[in-house]
């Protein structure tokens, strides 16, 4: 017996999800085309597609928006996965096919869909407003019964190396959704890590060898693979806060520089596939550390990297001066021995891939 299948269908509705975002600069219209939409009744389960494409999109630097479809009744909701569209200098992502799953509840019937959605542009975030689809979901009326047979054809996408690869490692990400340089962008990075005062780079040290080896072996896949190549490669150079303020910035740019060198020698990439940053002192990274840890005065060490300028003025002390007279000098010990070891380091932030052009 063929399984029958409920299928509410908007096939021709065109949502205008219009928003509108305050940031200091003033305000700017975003309009998103949702079309295509079907909502499917499995049983047990609730089968949301649709297309969606940025019908104008007006962008002068990198925008994040970040669309999560919800049905509700008024007393009830549920909310599907989310989606991001991604906005660089004018150019957005291309049209996507969103399709998802969730569990099929009693209430759900006659309930209604709509598009939440949120921009974030640099470290400023504001919420839009929500475009609500005016068709009641999963009533009986409205439904169009469709009968699959099991000769029914499914069809499976089929992903290129790279992206296969970039299901196993974060630090891997397609070039389409490359944006500027982001202290964020850390969070699944290859770090490479340096003695005290050195930029020299040692694979035996620490966890070099088994970083640089993942990082080689990850390039030279995508690269001699028919089907993808690698497009851009984003390296970060920091140092930790002991020691001189300028020269430690110095040895965060010669890191940086290290394994840029290091990669084009044993993966053969050209020189501009990479970006070189000078990340300076890794106040952020510390910040990360501390927030994380048990450490002593933990909330006051926080505090002081919060909110006290690198450099002192009028007489005040600097960021490092004040952690090396906190307590005498205890929290500040603490980080030395336990932190300032793993910010000596040469990161590689991000590896972006994009598929060989003569491949469809």
């Amino acid at each position: 017996m063929n399984p029958i299948i409920i299928i509410i269908s908007f096939i021709s509705l065109l949502i205008p999800a219009y928003a509108r975002a305050s940031t200091e600069n003033g305000s700017q219209g975003r309009h998103l085309s949702i079309t295509q939409i079907q909502v499917r009744n499995t049983g047990d389960s609730i089968e949301l597609s649709f297309s969606c494409a940025p019908a104008r999109f007006n962008t002068r630097k990198p925008e994040r928006i970040t669309v999560t479809p919800v049905i509700s009744d008024g007393d009830h909701q549920a909310r599907f996965p989310s989606f991001a569209i991604i906005g660089k200098r004018k150019r957005m992502s291309p049209a996507l096919q969103y399709n998802a799953t969730m569990k099929y509840e009693d209430w759900m019937r006659g309930s209604i869909l709509t598009f939440e959605s949120n921009i974030k542009l640099c470290a400023k975030q504001a919420i839009l407003t929500t475009a609500v689809v005016n068709n009641r979901i999963l009533q009986d009326p409205d439904a169009e019964i469709v009968q699959f047979t099991d000769t029914a054809e499914t069809v499976i996408p089929v992903l290129t190396t790279a992206e296969k690869l970039a299901q196993d490692y974060d630090f891997l990400a397609d070039e389409s959704t490359r944006s500027e340089f982001d202290e964020e962008n850390r969070s699944n990075a290859v770090s490479i890590l340096f003695k005290t005062g050195s930029a020299t780079l040692l694979p035996e040290y620490r966890n070099n060898s088994r970083n640089l080896d993942l990082l080689v072996d990850i390039i030279l896949k995508i690269n001699q693979s028919p089907d993808s190549r690698i497009s851009h490669i984003l390296i970060a150079g920091y140092a930790s806060p002991d020691g001189d303020i300028r020269i430690n910035s110095d040895f965060a740019t010669l890191r940086a520089a290290a394994l840029k060198k290091y990669l084009m020698r044993h993966t053969r990439l050209d020189f501009g596939t990479f970006e070189v940053i000078n990340g300076k002192i890794d106040w952020y990274g510390l910040s990360q550390m501390v927030g994380k840890s048990d450490m002593p005065d933990k909330e006051t060490v926080l505090n002081i990297l919060s909110v006290t300028p690198v450099e002192g003025s009028s007489g005040k002390r600097g960021r490092k001066n004040e952690l090396m007279y906190l307590k005498a000098g205890v929290p500040y010990r603490y980080m030395l021995k336990n932190f300032f070891p793993a910010l000596r380091s040469s990161t590689c932030i991000k590896v972006f891939y994009e598929k060989n052009k003569n491949i469809k």
